[in-house]
């Protein structure tokens, strides 16, 4: 059953349009695109999630990002 989101596809594809124009714009390299998502995640855990629920969010990302993951060429 695929999970249902509270926000819709459109402001979802609008932001992630935004940010991967940033990175072309910037020509940013695979590994330094990486890494800056991956400090943008850090930032927003450590400064927007209570720390006794910190360990749980970032284990769901970790398995949710996993699962999202295409290990296929289509």
């Amino acid at each position: 059953m695929p999970i249902q989101s509270k926000y819709s596809s459109q402001k979802i594809e609008s932001i992630l349009d935004q940010v991967m124009e940033v990175l072309h714009e910037n020509e940013v390299s695979v590994d330094l695109s990486l890494m800056i998502l991956g400090n943008s995640i850090t930032h927003v855990i450590n400064s927007q999630v209570p720390t006794s629920q910190r360990k749980a969010i970032s284990d769901k990302f970790v398995k949710a990002l996993s699962a999202s993951i295409n290990l296929k060429d289509k």
